[in-house]
């Protein structure tokens, strides 16, 4: 009786072992006519630039933040949600953008940022239309001329290549100094023939007018003397290409053709921007479209 209990236990147990793997084998098999995930199937989103986007980030300086408030509504009626970077100097908005943390910045010009990709084999792009011109001046709060500029004195220049470039090709331009032809983008130690032998020293645009106490002339754009606190009228002289350093919107290559961002370059061309140029800038930033 004992020998047949234990019989029927055994045969019970091994029966459910049978079921239990068959079980198995069921869950994990497929007949191969299951519906297909999106990456699957191919219709899930490959991050097309041309894809209509929510958020768009923007990177600016810490100068221009009041410009992107001036627009900002404008942007945001186009069903965009601006989200904006603060950076405190004119590198890290590039940065920021080739490495992909910003679709767009919005503070500086052509030639400056040809200048970054060729340093950092970059591809970053300026779009159109630009935004405005910035006048580039010389100013000086010891004398009232350029021919009043002594021998010997100290010029203060941008220790950027490209607006250090256009400093230099203004002082050339005044005939006080005579720069290397050979070289596109002239430094501070390709001036061939420094008559009046000055000194030139160098610092970021930004805090440059800092230098105008020990300087006897700086060379800058003229919205960092308004940044500044100072009166960006009186300059000694100006550029004469503003119209080849308009800033506009950068972005990556592979956005240069999106829609979102034309329309944004195209949306912020508009009166609240020209007012907040007449007023904040004191006329320092000559919108292009007028």
């Amino acid at each position: 009786m004992k020998k047949k209990y234990l019989c029927t236990i055994l045969a019970a147990v091994m029966t459910g072992i049978l079921f239990a793997g068959c079980g198995k084998s069921d869950a994990g098999s497929s007949t191969g006519n299951e519906p297909k995930s999106e990456t699957e199937s191919g219709t899930k989103d490959d991050g097309d630039s041309t894809e209509k986007k929510d958020v768009i980030r923007i990177g600016i300086r810490a100068d221009m933040v009041n410009q992107l408030e001036a627009v900002r509504a404008k942007i945001e009626g186009l069903g965009y949600k601006v989200e904006e970077s603060v950076f405190d100097d004119s590198v890290q908005p590039d940065v920021a953008l080739a490495e992909g943390s910003l679709d767009m910045n919005w503070y500086q010009h052509g030639p400056y940022l040809e200048s970054y990709n060729a340093e950092n084999e970059t591809d970053l792009v300026m779009i159109e239309p630009k935004t405005f011109y910035p006048l580039f001046a010389m100013y000086s709060d010891k004398w009232d001329a350029v021919e009043d500029i002594p021998d010997g004195a100290t010029i203060g220049l941008c220790n950027d290549a490209t607006n250090q470039a256009r400093g230099l090709n203004m002082l050339q331009a005044q005939g006080l100094i005579k720069l290397d032809e050979s070289v596109e983008v002239p430094t501070m130690y390709d001036v061939k023939d420094n008559p009046h032998k000055f000194e030139f020293i160098e610092a970021e645009m930004s805090v440059l007018p800092q230098s105008l106490g020990d300087a006897d002339a700086i060379c800058l754009a003229a919205g960092h003397m308004v940044n500044a606190g100072l009166s960006a009228e009186g300059y000694l002289c100006q550029s004469d290409d503003n119209d080849v350093y308009a800033v506009g919107f950068a972005v990556r290559s592979e956005d240069k053709d999106a829609e979102w961002a034309k329309e944004i370059a195209e949306v912020v061309q508009c009166d609240e921007l020209a007012e907040y140029f007449k007023t904040e800038k004191a006329g320092t930033q000559i919108p292009c479209w007028e």
